[in-house]
């Protein structure tokens, strides 16, 4: 069966409230922009969603790791467009604070997967001549395995765009985080099913610290907001220990689970402010 990695096409139209209101999200005439107070904002988000869908669609190439990597990147580049034009736009000190992070985490991620299947971490780092880390060996792929983990990362995709249907409010950081949320909550998906299906441990630790980074990021948008937290969570610490004990135990032991992802000081990189005025 010919099947497809993608973030569903044919769902694009879900994203429609999402947009401004006009038609599809790629056809936004500039005097639609002008005319919402949000308009540059939702103009961004359509770029980068566009681009994360085109960036998703790929033929799997039978090896679960290959096509997480393939899925996530993209995926990953998404959320820092989106976290951009927050930092562009919005206002919420807190929010822009958690916006930061998302660029930075998710570039540090975007590295770490590259790097654990022998691919370059990324033409945009520089290591200042550092060794990159050597690459997993080539694990035997179980049979089968692949066509379950495109289905369910599909499955996941199509979730994501349906949950990401909202209203424009208005209100930039509020609707930065409606639709940020859901979007985190696509990754986590796609992780476990990398966890579930992938072959290589670097990997999987990656997938590991996907999880727990973006359900620590959901509940800081979440009470940046003054929003209430789903009675189980009960802060950002309790929101990533959970994420580690709904793992199997057998995918990594507890000392590694709980490890941050390290880097060396050369491939750290500092997002870029963009000038206004929110950042002294």
């Amino acid at each position: 069966m010919d099947m497809k990695l993608r973030f569903p096409i044919g769902s694009r139209g879900l994203l429609l409230a999402v947009g401004l209101g006009i038609g599809g999200m790629a056809c936004v005439s500039p005097a639609a922009v002008a005319a919402n107070p949000e308009g540059p904002f939702l103009a961004l988000n359509d770029t980068a969603m566009n681009k994360m869908m085109a960036g998703m669609a790929a033929k799997p190439t039978g090896d679960a790791d290959r096509d997480f990597v393939a899925m996530m990147v993209p995926h990953h580049q998404g959320a820092i467009d989106m976290a951009q034009a927050e930092l562009q736009y919005g206002h919420n000190e807190k929010l822009l604070r958690i916006a930061q992070e998302i660029v930075v985490e998710q570039l540090q991620e975007i590295a770490a997967m590259r790097l654990a299947i022998g691919e370059p971490a990324s033409p945009t780092w520089k290591t200042n001549g550092a060794h990159e880390a050597p690459a997993a060996a080539p694990q035997k792929a179980t049979p089968g395995t692949d066509a379950a983990f495109v289905s369910r990362s599909n499955a996941a995709m199509d979730k994501m765009m349906t949950d990401m249907t909202v209203k424009p409010t208005g209100d930039v950081d509020h609707d930065f985080v409606a639709m940020m949320v859901p979007h985190h909550q696509g990754a986590i998906d796609m992780a476990q099913a990398e966890l579930q299906y992938g072959q290589i441990p670097q990997l999987k630790t990656v997938a590991q610290e996907i999880i727990v980074d973006q359900l620590k990021e959901i509940t800081l948008m979440r009470l940046a907001l003054g929003e209430p937290l789903p009675q189980s969570v009960s802060s950002p610490t309790q929101a990533s220990s959970g994420a580690m004990q709904t793992s199997p135990a057998h995918e990594t032991d507890a000392n590694q689970t709980q490890m941050r992802m390290r880097m060396s000081p050369s491939m750290q990189m500092a997002p870029t402010r963009p000038a206004g005025p929110h950042y002294p």
